[in-house]
């Protein structure tokens, strides 16, 4: 393959989404892979009014969503993993779901502290269970949901600490009702993964060849679903 097929050809990257239930992550990668991160025609929302509903309903199983990126000339697929239901409790996502990823998206709800609390939890289990081909801990992006509610609040400075102290590559603020913030940040944490060669080379094509469906096929009943951007 020379230079030119290669540039076309898209890098699947595999991220994660994890987090606390009921803090947002599903209402953010239906926005990432549908709304773009952007209001529809006329101001309208363009995802479905049912991800913003007050009264929560957890979603079953592992979804999965993709999600395309152009970074500096080069196309990054995001094989975006949305763990939820009874996936979400740290401890009980399925070894699986870190295998071959590059990278995370640690989501905690700003209006409910106690999702903050755990994080740092999270972050262990994310460096212990997801192994990049360096050896190295990937990149995690901490996530804070819901920034539209008028009760949210961040204290930024607390937040660039926190982050340096503790591993994280940054975070962000994100609004899953306005889109606010939700396709930088992916593009943040994709950028950053393509900055890592010796990572890309060795676990693209793992990437490539994997096929989500071909692991939880027989929890295909329980709604997942795959939307491409």
């Amino acid at each position: 393959m020379d230079d030119d097929d290669a540039a076309e050809v898209a890098l699947p990257l595999k991220v994660l989404v994890l987090g606390d239930p009921a803090v947002g992550k599903t209402a953010y990668v239906r926005r990432l892979v549908r709304g773009q991160g952007l209001l529809g025609e006329a101001g309208k929302q363009s995802v479905p009014s049912d991800c913003f509903k007050k009264g929560y309903k957890p979603s079953k199983g592992v979804d999965f969503a993709l999600k395309e990126f152009e970074v500096d000339g080069r196309t990054a697929r995001l094989q975006v993993w949305d763990a939820s239901g009874e996936h979400a409790r740290r401890g009980e996502v399925p070894d699986v779901y870190y295998q071959d990823a590059f990278g995370a998206l640690l989501v905690y709800d700003i209006t409910r502290p106690t999702t903050f609390d755990t994080v740092l939890d999270w972050k262990r289990d994310i460096d212990e269970r997801m192994i990049l081909p360096t050896g190295e801990a990937p990149p995690v992006l901490l996530v804070g949901a819901k920034c539209d509610l008028e009760t949210a609040s961040a204290d930024t400075a607390e937040l660039d600490r926190f982050c340096a102290d503790n591993g994280f590559y940054g975070w962000f603020d994100v609004s899953a009702k306005t889109g606010f913030n939700v396709d930088t940040c992916a593009r943040c944490l994709a950028e950053k993964i393509l900055d890592d060669e010796y990572n890309i080379d060795h676990k693209v094509g793992e990437n490539a060849r994997f096929r989500p469906a071909d692991v939880f096929a027989p929890d295909a009943e329980e709604g997942s679903y795959c939307a491409v951007a």
